[in-house]
C-alpha cells in the first residue's frame, strides 16, 4: 500500500494498492501514471510510505512480518528509468502492456527511515543507512 498525502481530503493519508520492485539499494520502484490520484498527491508532496506486510493466508495479521518505508519520492529520468523499468519488468511483466503510455513514469521512493515489525513484540525503528546495506 502505497500512502500519500491526499490534496483532496488535506491533513489525510491515502492508501493506494501500488506494485513495486527494488532497486540494487533496496528503494522501492513504482510505474504511476500521471492520472492516478496517488500522482498527483505525490506532484504536490512527495513524502510518502510503503507498507509491505508479508501475511500468510493462514496466520494471525499481528503476528505477520511487516514494513513501512518513509521517504520521498522522485520521478526518474533517463538512465535511472531505464534501470527501473528492467527491474520493474522482471517482477511484473504484465506492466509490459502499458509501460510505454505516454502517461506512465517511473518513480522511485528514496527511504528516510524504516518502522519494522517482525512479528508480535518484536518491531522497531531502522535508520536509512543500515535499511541500504540490510539483506534478506
Amino acid at each position: 500500500m502505497l500512502c500519500t498525502n491526499s490534496l483532496k481530503k488535506a491533513g489525510f493519508p491515502f492508501g493506494s494498492l501500488t506494485p513495486y520492485a527494488l532497486s540494487e539499494d533496496g528503494s522501492p520502484i513504482f510505474l504511476l501514471s500521471g492520472l492516478a490520484v496517488h500522482t498527483k498527491n505525490l506532484a504536490a508532496d512527495p513524502r510518502a510510505s510503503l507498507f509491505v506486510t508479508d501475511e500468510q493466508e493462514d496466520s494471525d495479521a499481528l503476528s505477520s512480518a511487516r514494513v513501512n518505508v518513509f521517504g520521498t519520492v522522485e520521478r526518474l529520468d533517463g538512465e535511472a528509468a531505464a534501470v527501473a523499468k528492467t527491474a520493474y519488468l522482471a517482477i511484473h511483466a504484465e506492466a509490459a502492456q502499458w509501460v510505454e503510455f505516454g502517461d506512465f513514469f517511473f518513480y522511485r521512493l528514496q527511504p528516510d527511515e524504516v518502522y519494522f515489525v517482525g512479528g508480535f513484540g518484536d518491531m522497531g525503528w531502522v535508520a536509512a543507512a543500515d535499511y541500504a546495506v540490510a539483506t534478506a
